[in-house]
């Protein structure tokens, strides 16, 4: 055993960084049950140093050990398919026919980000960046307003505008346009 750890220094360095890893990622989730809040730890980042730990080392038939990490099967079967489940239901999204208090007219294909908007937080001279993903443009009392929307579909800000193409112009230009078809 002594004699593998000497020979093997690159491997004994993945290691020493996976089982710091995993005992992160252990101690973020304990640190979460308690608190009642999300913690993140390092999740399969514990697995993948061990697997190339013994990969680089003469005995690489131990690299499956690496596999073992409970981390990583979480983030193959369930993080990853819900991250692609939300990119496809956010791309086929549809306004209702009545979105906030008007009727729908048109609205732009979603893009991760149209543009950001940095808002101050009081007076601590801080920033909030507010990402708008998407716009929407309704008809209200006789004339349209174009809302430009973030994440979950918040409304982050209004504009009154004459005409559909005033509040296109207002928009940005990588905005691609669908119609309702209502």
């Amino acid at each position: 055993m002594i004699r593998f750890l000497r020979e093997n220094i690159v491997c004994d360095i993945f290691l020493i960084l996976g089982i710091l890893s995993w005992i992160i990622t252990v101690g973020a989730y304990i640190s979460g049950k308690k608190s009642g809040r999300y913690v993140s730890g390092l999740p399969a980042v514990g697995g993948i140093m061990v697997a190339i730990g013994f990969l680089t080392s003469s005995a690489k038939y131990l690299a499956f050990l690496g596999l073992l990490d409970p981390a990583l099967f979480y983030l193959i079967f369930k993080v990853v398919p819900e991250c692609i489940k939300y990119e496809h239901d956010i791309r086929k999204w549809i306004p209702p026919a009545d979105f906030e208090g008007g009727r729908t007219i048109s609205y732009s294909g979603y893009n991760k980000c149209y543009e950001e908007v940095r808002t101050p937080v009081g007076d601590t001279g801080s920033y909030k960046t507010n990402r708008i993903i998407r716009y929407v443009i309704i008809s209200l009392d006789g004339g349209y307003e174009l809302l430009e929307l973030e994440y979950k579909d918040h409304v982050f800000r209004r504009s009154r505008c004459e005409s559909v193409k005033e509040c296109r112009l207002r928009a940005s230009s990588k905005a691609v346009w669908k119609e309702c078809e209502r």
